[in-house]
């Protein structure tokens, strides 16, 4: 094993107050290291606490974050009660419910609140683990804020690439897919009860991140061996693969040539074509004509109609003109008589009338 590895598993031991720590713009694998290691630490009955002011992204909002990182140190500082020695002879505490008493037995005197102080104290930091962080400067906000925790406690770096050393103790393994791959296997110089299904999920989920689903050249035979043994100890594979899935692109929007023919395509949209400057142009289906519905015919059980007669052959002349003279009504109104022998000679004239003479029919 790495000499510093294992002077950093020794130091862990050692310490009670611990924070864990990431960059100002951490990766999904840093704060997915950041909740699995400081949970573990919990479960050695150690004080860490995790410490990142920034937005944690929604993506794993499924690790519920929340409950395990702070957005500040103020919990690092302990709550100080002074009072003088002189007027205390005993002291205790009780839990009741959710409330912490503390009980003062004065030494021949009486106390009351004008007899104590009350104040801040220093950081209880002994060590600070910094995740994937390789200077001071690109540290979280909440950190560099207060250099007194630098300072005073020892500083601990963990990282998968080359870099600055920003702590007393580094620990540098390019090998690794990931920062939470080299925090699974500290649990081995641990206790293995605290590797449960939350450190576990935790902890894949950085792997899984770092190696896009086991898919780039981050991923290694030791990689999968690490996840199998997370798996093995219940983390959840199937939810940490669906939340980090790559969400599906939004459409590209339609260039306007090709919204302006859609637009002509759809004949049936009930929105009205819209003109440059805003005005509506109401559209009118002229090739449509309503049709009244179509009535049964009362006819169609009658018997069918009989033909029409043939026509009738154009009459004959039946004879001369009589000679019962006849009258004419001009256009003035007068009466005239008709010349009745230049009828009678015209009507004699015509061919189907023939006289016999002279042993022979004349027309």
């Amino acid at each position: 094993m790495d000499s510093q590895k294992q002077s950093i598993i020794d130091r862990l031991k050692q310490a009670n107050n611990i924070l864990v720590t990431v960059s100002a713009n951490p990766s999904v694998d840093q704060l997915a290291a950041c909740v699995g290691l400081s949970l573990m630490l919990n479960g050695l009955d150690k004080h860490a606490t995790a410490v990142f002011s920034g937005t944690v992204p929604s993506t794993i909002e499924f690790l519920q974050p929340e409950k395990t990182i702070e957005k500040n140190t103020n919990s690092l500082r302990d709550f100080i009660i002074a009072l003088d020695k002189s007027k205390a002879d005993k002291l205790r505490y009780k839990v009741e419910d959710k409330v912490v008493k503390i009980f003062i037995t004065p030494y021949r005197t009486s106390i009351s609140d004008k007899d104590l102080q009350f104040s801040e104290g220093d950081f209880n930091v002994d060590v600070v683990v910094c995740l994937g962080v390789h200077d001071q400067r690109d540290l979280d906000q909440a950190i560099t804020s207060h250099g007194r925790i630098l300072h005073d406690a020892t500083v601990i770096g963990i990282t998968t690439n080359v870099g600055n050393n920003i702590g007393t103790l580094n620990w540098l393994d390019q090998k690794a897919s990931s920062l939470c791959e080299m925090v699974a296997t500290l649990v081995d110089n641990f206790d293995k009860k605290v590797l449960d299904t939350q450190v576990a999920t935790a902890l894949l989920t950085g792997i899984v991140a770092e190696t896009d689903r086991f898919s780039n050249t981050k991923t290694s035979p030791d990689t999968m061996k690490v996840s199998a043994q997370l798996m093995a100890a219940g983390a959840n594979q199937q939810l940490v693969a669906t939340k980090l899935a790559q969400p599906t692109p939004p459409p590209e929007p339609l260039h306007e040539e090709q919204s302006s023919s859609d637009s002509g395509n759809e004949g049936s949209s009930s929105e009205p074509p819209k003109s440059s400057d805003g005005t509506l142009r109401i559209t009118h289906d002229k090739d449509e004509v309503s049709l009244p519905p179509v009535q049964e015919d009362p006819f169609k059980d009658m018997p069918p109609m009989p033909p029409p007669p043939p026509p009738m052959p154009p009459m004959e002349p039946e004879g001369p003109p009589s000679n019962e003279p006849q009258i004419h009504i001009d256009e003035q109104g007068q009466l005239h008589k008709l010349e009745i022998e230049k009828e009678k000679r015209d009507f004699f004239r015509r061919p189907q009338y023939v006289s016999w003479r002279g042993g022979r029919f004349d027309s």
